[in-house]
């Protein structure tokens, strides 16, 4: 990273960095001296070289989850070939117009079912047990004669659930329809085998699993291939299903990443189930702290942790640490988790929900400073609970409305206007402050100059406002001096 701080990384479930032989293969792919023809160029070496390349790729990842390497269609990742599966489908059915799909899944599966909902089509969800599981029962109670697919995610992006879909296909494929599966989050961290476990359709994307952004595939099983029709035109690449000129070096990252991953996926697991015993362990002897769906099957990848805390929101965790308040692709939107509120938790303890997920970097270091900012974190909520007071860094305008579920009534702004290009104004923060019913006031400090007078007009602040008080700077560091001057002054006063 850039950043003079070293950052320990526990978010692998919203992207995972490339390896480094993923990098040494796909770049042996782009200049004038590498493999860089159009594997569709027939007509001479480099264009023959490089579809070698794709080849090779194809039966990389074909390799890793049983399939056949034609059976393998690239796209630009799994949202891509979430999309080419379900509207495929729907494009092509005269019948058999009800879809099935689940609560608890990826943004890309639930908003393609509300398109097709729009165009025709029906679609039931299922509601998940309390521990985050959608049972076998639950499908076949969805189930009927004009069901024609089913689409569910093998883990879950942010609990880490795995659906038993071996016993589910037998009640899919018993009803005629079709089984699409998600395994963005499953891909190289549980064993995969389509024809086992009975898939039709599976999505993938190569960078959850230590290759390249901008790439991923769906399994198409050769005898349902003609149902399935195609998303983009021009050409008639990858049996007609996705046109575009192949990107040979993506590919080749993919299919190495694949290649890697079945290599290690056994000892990962081992390991990594190691590092989230030790972890999970940890934070739930600090008291204050649940972890979801505990008692599901699970990969020990990926752990979701509340934090019942009073005043606990999770940036408090601090910018060194990379944790994930709610998956990747929900995050824009400021809303409670769909898969968390879909599992019984109330928007305050969404938003108190931290996601942890650990990769093939992760180390025992990683997993011992994760450990201590929680620790930190509960003992601020336990302090602020008893005095009504609490420092932190710099806030967001977007940050505001964790910070009034947490249960704060007032901001102080101690950090001045224009010190850092890239903090909000001042004036930001006290409108979204406003429209949530918080109250905000600005008292600005300049670094290393916290006297008698800032203390004192700190103290007269805090006095007047209305608990529990959040104040805020860069780091936190000025906020939280001047409240122990303030503090320190006060004991000495009254001792």
């Amino acid at each position: 990273m850039s950043d003079t701080t070293p950052l320990h990384y526990l978010d692998y479930a919203a992207t995972t960095p490339a390896d480094p032989r993923v990098i040494e293969a796909m770049t042996a792919c782009l200049g004038a001296d590498g493999i860089f023809g159009n594997p569709a160029s027939s007509s001479h070496a480099a264009g023959r070289l490089a579809k070698d390349k794709v080849e090779h790729a194809r039966a990389q990842v074909a390799a890793l989850i049983g399939a056949d390497a034609d059976e393998i269609v690239w796209t630009s990742g799994a949202t891509e070939s979430n999309n080419l599966a379900l509207k495929g489908y729907a494009e092509t059915a005269t019948d058999k117009r009800h879809l099935i799909t689940s609560r608890l899944e990826h943004k890309a599966i639930l908003d393609t079912m509300a398109n097709l909902s729009t165009r025709g089509m029906t679609a039931t969800y299922l509601t998940p047990t309390a521990d985050g599981e959608i049972t076998v029962d639950a499908v076949a109670a969805a189930i009927g004669p004009d069901t024609g697919l089913v689409s569910l995610m093998l883990v879950n992006n942010e609990l880490g659930t795995l659906t038993d879909i071996g016993a589910i296909s037998r009640i899919v494929h018993a009803a005629g329809a079709l089984l699409h599966v998600d395994a963005a989050q499953a891909l190289g961290k549980t064993p995969i085998d389509v024809r086992a476990l009975g898939i039709d359709l599976l999505s993938m994307s190569a960078h959850k699993v230590y290759g390249p952004k901008g790439i991923g595939a769906l399994f198409v099983r050769r005898d349902i291939a003609a149902r399935i029709a195609p998303q983009i035109h021009g050409g008639g690449h990858e049996r007609g299903l996705r046109s575009g000129t192949l990107a040979t070096h993506q590919i080749v990252g993919m299919g190495t990443a694949c290649e890697l991953a079945a290599d290690k996926l056994e000892r990962e697991a081992v390991r990594i189930a190691a590092l989230g015993a030790r972890l999970k362990d940890a934070l739930l002897a600090l008291g204050d702290i649940t972890h979801n769906a505990a008692a599901a099957r699970r990969i020990p990848h990926t752990l979701s942790l509340t934090v019942n805390a009073p005043g606990f929101f999770p940036f408090m965790l601090g910018d060194a640490l990379a944790v994930s308040s709610t998956s990747a692709c929900n995050s824009t939107s400021g809303a409670p988790s769909h898969v968390l509120t879909a599992i019984g938790l109330d928007p305050q303890s969404a938003g108190r929900t931290v996601r942890i997920s650990f990769g093939r970097f992760t180390t025992e270091q990683d997993v011992d400073f994760a450990i201590a900012c929680f620790e930190r974190a509960l003992e601020q909520c336990r302090a602020s609970a008893a005095t009504g007071f609490t420092a932190s860094r710099q806030i967001a305008p977007a940050d505001l409305k964790a910070i009034r579920n947490a249960g704060f009534r007032a901001v102080i702004c101690n950090r001045p206007d224009g010190e850092s290009a890239d903090q909000p104004a001042f004036d930001e923060i006290a409108a979204a402050a406003r429209e949530l019913g918080l109250d905000a006031r600005y008292l600005p400090v300049e670094r290393d100059r916290i006297g008698n007078a800032e203390v004192d007009a700190f103290g007269a602040l805090v006095d007047a406002l209305p608990k529990p008080v959040l104040a805020y700077c860069g780091s936190g560091s000025r906020a939280g001096m001047l409240w122990n001057r303030l503090t320190a002054r006060r004991t000495a006063t009254t001792a």
